[in-house]
């Protein structure tokens, strides 16, 4: 196990990236830096200053390099004898767009592949089995009427937007949309509207998830012919000019847009501190357990991570089964730490199996709270 001597704090950015911080690696060597304790690298809302923000904790961040880069940097670092602590964000990841496995929970709700990875009360009597996108500058009456909100399609789906967001319709959505133009359904059009109906009836969620592709694939194979790309532009005009019809898809959702002031009072998935953009996963489920670690896996065995850094581990429904876990999965030998905020009188838990704890008694977020 490497013990980190001397940590060097490194911030990766769009401003910062792998080949900035290349350059830097024979000056930090001089300086007699052991250790690199590197900001989270996945990829993170587009624009973002921490990377606390993960849309997909599968990639590396596009805006701060690649993988091949970050090979190289490794290879640099073991040579002059110097660690890498990677931090990990386990607790949550972004309430964004780029978020696919969000994306695919808004659109096909508990039917989706993904409904449990995130901390969602589906039972919430007020909400109506929906989940709360609290983002909206006023009430979804007011947006609709102020002509911010409209549906378009985009990457072979039919998505809400308002403003520079964009969210999945639900296929029940579909045939709203493409009935919504002369009154009388385009022949083409017709066997998507047939395949919506059929989907409905599937519970089971592979089924339903390969149903969802497919009838998407076919949507954008009959859209490829400008007869069917006029129909649909007279739908979508037709639909988007009349607030009673919007105001019907919105309902449609397995979420519900809504104003964001609105979790002040009520909310109905778990959040970061009081952050709306920061949604927590489940990860006391060994399945998104494994699915939000298995790049971190990767990169441990192949030995660019020695080391890591668990981000506010008091985030979580069970650090210590969690630690056990993130203990297997790492190995003996890499070096394990967490930050823990303890409250007046509290101790730190001794049968933790890492190395060492970074002890605070206040928040020191990398984002505001």
């Amino acid at each position: 196990m490497k013990n980190p001597i001397s940590t060097y704090r490194v911030q990766f950015h769009k401003n910062f990236t792998f080949s900035d911080f290349e350059c830097l690696i024979p000056y930090l060597d001089k300086l007699g830096v052991k250790t690199i304790y590197a900001s989270p690298i996945f990829e993170a809302v587009p624009g973002s200053l921490h990377g606390y923000d993960a849309v997909n904790l599968h990639r590396i961040n596009p805006e701060i390099g690649t993988e091949a880069q970050l090979k190289v940097i490794s290879r640099q670092l073991k040579k002059r004898g110097i660690s890498w602590l990677q931090d990990i964000v386990p607790n949550h990841m972004a309430f964004h767009p780029n978020n696919a496995w969000l994306m695919d929970v808004l659109e096909k709700g508990q039917r989706s592949l993904y409904s449990t990875f995130f901390d969602i009360d589906w039972t919430n009597a007020q909400q109506k089995e929906r989940l709360m996108v609290p983002f909206l500058g006023a009430s979804l009456e007011e947006v609709i009427e102020k002509g911010e909100l409209a549906v378009a399609y985009q990457n072979r789906r039919f998505v809400l937007i308002n403003q520079d967001s964009s969210y999945p319709l639900h296929l029940r959505s579909y045939a709203t949309i493409l009935q919504a133009g002369t009154g009388k359904t385009n022949k083409s059009i017709q066997p998507i509207l047939e395949l919506v109906q059929e989907l409905d009836s599937i519970a089971d969620t592979k089924t339903y998830a390969a149903g969802c592709a497919e009838l998407q694939e076919k949507l954008a194979s009959i859209l490829t012919e400008s007869s069917d790309k006029d129909y649909l532009e007279t739908c979508l005009k037709a639909l988007n000019t009349d607030s009673k019809l919007l105001q019907k898809i919105a309902d449609e959702q397995t979420y519900r847009l809504c104003y964001y002031g609105e979790t002040d009072q009520q909310i109905n998935y778990r959040r970061f501190f009081t952050v709306n953009a920061l949604i927590c996963l489940n990860i006391q489920d060994p399945v998104v357990f494994e699915q939000v670690h298995q790049y971190t896996k990767q990169l441990l065995d192949l030995e660019v991570f020695q080391g890591l850094r668990v981000d506010h581990i008091d985030g979580l429904y069970d650090p210590n089964t969690y630690l056990e876990r993130l203990r297997k999965l790492a190995g003996e030998q890499a070096y394990l730490v967490v930050e823990k905020i303890l409250g007046q009188g509290e101790e730190l838990p001794q049968h933790w199996p890492i190395e060492g704890q970074r002890v605070t008694n206040t928040c020191r977020c990398s984002i505001t709270c």
